[in-house]
C-alpha cells in the first residue's frame, strides 16, 4: 500500500511531515525583458478572452519556465482596451486571493488542462462575482460553496470531480516556500504577505510547532489517526510512492515520526540573498 501522508484528523499537513519545501531565490527579481532575452515569448499555453467586456488573456511559459522556477508571462488586453504583459511565479498564487487568470496557472501546473477543468474554473468565476479575468477574488471559498450546493443537489459527480480537483490544487498550494523578507520588498510587497503560503523559515517553524502541539493535544496521535485513515491499517503492509521498501505498520507510524522530526529540525533553513 503507498502512502502520501496522512488523515487530516491530525491537523498536520503532510507536506510538513516529509519535509517538503520550496525556496524562492533571486531569479524571482527577473524583469520581464530578461527572462524573454529579446525573444518572443513562447507560444501560449492557453487564451480566454470575455466579449462582454472586451477584456483578453494569454498565459505563456517563460523561457525560464522549470519545475523549480515555474514562471509564467500573462498577456493581454484590459476591459479599458490597454495591452499588459506581467510575470507570474506559481509558487506564490494563494487561491484564497488570486485572480481568474493566476488560478488558470494553477490549473497548468498541476496538470488539470481539459475542457471540464476550465468548466470548472469558468463556474467559480461567475461564483466570485468578480467581472475582469485580472480582478482578485477568494476561489478556495467558492470552491466550497459551489461543493456544498452540488451536495444539496444530490450531484455527486460533480461534487467528486471538483474535490479531486481542488485536492489537486491544494497539495501544490500547500508546500512551503521559503524566501527572503527583501526579495518580497523590492518587488514591492511589505509587510504581511497576501500569499498566506509564503513565510520566513522562522514562520513556518513556529507554524509546524503550534500544528504538532494542536494535534497532540486536540487529535488522535499519529499512530491512532493513521489506524483510523486505512481500513484493516494494522495489518496492512506499507511502502512510499516510489520506493522498494515494505514496512509494517508499526515501522511505517515510526518512520513517519522521525520525518516530522527531522522536518522540525530542518525548518530553519539558510534562505537564499
Amino acid at each position: 500500500m503507498s502512502v502520501n501522508g496522512i488523515d487530516n484528523n491530525t491537523g498536520i499537513n503532510s507536506n510538513y511531515m516529509t519535509g517538503k519545501k520550496r525556496v524562492l531565490g533571486n531569479n524571482f527579481n527577473n524583469q520581464i525583458e530578461a527572462i524573454n532575452r529579446g525573444s518572443k515569448v513562447n507560444e501560449p499555453l492557453m487564451s480566454f478572452s470575455n466579449p462582454k467586456t472586451g477584456e483578453s488573456v494569454e498565459i505563456h511559459r517563460s523561457d525560464i519556465y522549470s519545475d523549480d522556477m515555474p514562471i509564467y508571462i500573462l498577456k493581454g488586453k484590459t476591459a479599458e482596451g490597454k495591452e499588459f504583459e506581467r510575470m507570474h511565479h506559481a509558487w506564490i498564487i494563494d487561491p484564497r486571493n488570486c485572480s481568474y487568470a493566476e488560478f488558470m496557472m494553477l490549473n497548468q501546473e498541476t496538470g488539470n488542462t481539459s475542457l471540464g477543468d476550465k468548466q470548472r474554473a469558468d463556474i467559480l468565476f461567475e461564483k466570485t462575482g468578480v467581472e475582469n479575468y485580472l480582478d482578485k477574488a477568494d476561489y478556495s471559498t467558492a470552491i466550497k460553496d459551489v461543493m456544498e450546493e452540488y451536495k444539496s443537489s444530490g450531484n455527486w459527480d460533480a461534487y467528486l470531480s471538483m474535490d479531486k480537483w481542488q485536492q489537486s490544487l491544494n497539495d501544490y498550494t500547500s508546500v512551503p516556500v521559503y524566501f527572503d523578507r527583501s526579495i518580497m520588498e523590492r518587488n514591492g510587497v511589505k509587510g504581511s504577505c497576501s500569499f498566506a503560503t509564503v513565510r520566513t523559515a522562522e514562520e513556518i517553524q513556529k507554524e509546524i510547532d503550534d500544528r504538532v502541539k494542536a494535534a497532540e493535544k486536540n487529535g488522535p496521535t499519529l499512530r491512532e489517526a493513521l489506524a483510523n485513515a486505512f481500513s484493516n491499517a494494522v495489518n496492512t503492509f506499507y511502502s512510499f510512492v516510489g520506493s522498494s521498501v515494505v514496512m509494517t505498520f508499526d515501522e511505517y507510524v515510526k518512520t513517519m515520526e522521525e520525518m516530522l522530526r527531522k522536518s522540525n529540525e530542518e525548518a530553519n533553513v539558510s534562505l537564499i540573498k
